[in-house]
């Protein structure tokens, strides 16, 4: 017999609630027999590393030669990523935080959404549904790269699709999952004030007399040109640049 999956209600104290929120991201092995499948899902993917026609050949052969390599890069940094751990706690804390400053779409339930590695989209949207949001609860899918990259952003949000259409369906009965997006947040004040206070916390470290002509360098990763000229949006963001406090003591 079929479980039945009784529709979200809402609380005496939400109009809209509850909310799911999607915390999406690249994750990362938890341990090293996990660097494997990782790799290989990851050098599987067209929209971060399109290989063409042969990706289903080439992405395996090069996910196999480089896990030894990359397993000892984990074993180095304590045999694994800790991505899952703090995604974790930064999802529960962000909805303890939104249950307190937005009671109108409380409570607010966090779920991962990893591209390579547990828990994967699939099994993401499964628990979705078997906690009844596929009665047109409400979900929020936010992604953590704060600039919006097809490679990155886009790949996580095409996975998030495909895996509605094959869980619920073109048509979903019954409405199916209410989705909300947010999909790029580069100049947000609060990730813009993280910044300056990591900046901040590191020019105390130096001496006094010479903090003032500390130079700060901005770096990034590039992109290759095939994957701007696809219409990758992350090269027209703009650059947030922090206000800086140089401590004076």
């Amino acid at each position: 017999m079929a479980t039945v999956v009784h529709p979200v209600t809402q609380s005496s104290t939400s109009r809209n609630g509850p909310t799911a929120m999607v915390f999406m991201n690249m994750g990362g092995p938890q341990s090293l027999p996990e660097v494997g499948p990782f790799l290989s899902r990851l050098f599987a993917d067209a929209d971060l590393i399109p290989l063409g026609r042969l990706q289903n050949y080439i992405g395996p052969l090069i996910s196999r030669r480089r896990t030894p390599k990359i397993q000892d890069q984990y074993a180095a940094i304590g045999g694994g990523s800790p991505i899952r751990k703090w995604s974790d706690y930064q999802s529960s804390e962000m909805c303890q935080i939104l249950d307190e400053r937005c009671p109108e779409s409380a409570p607010h339930k966090p779920y991962l959404a990893f591209r390579y590695a547990d828990p994967l989209t699939e099994e993401m949207y499964q628990k979705l549904l078997d906690d009844g949001f596929g009665k047109q609860g409400r979900a929020v899918a936010f992604t953590q790269y704060p600039q919006y990259s097809c490679s990155t952003t886009g790949s996580s949000l095409n996975e998030l699709w495909r895996w509605r259409t094959r869980l619920e369906g073109k048509e979903p009965e019954g409405g199916g999952v209410k989705w909300s997006v947010i999909d790029r947040w580069p100049v947000h004040p609060g990730l813009i004030e993280a910044f300056a206070q990591n900046i901040e916390a590191q020019l105390v470290t130096y001496p006094e007399e010479v903090r003032k002509d500390v130079v700060l360098l901005f770096s990034a990763h590039s992109l290759p040109m095939s994957v701007v000229n696809r219409g990758n949006q992350s090269t027209l963001h703009p650059i947030p640049i922090p206000t800086i406090n140089a401590p004076d003591h």
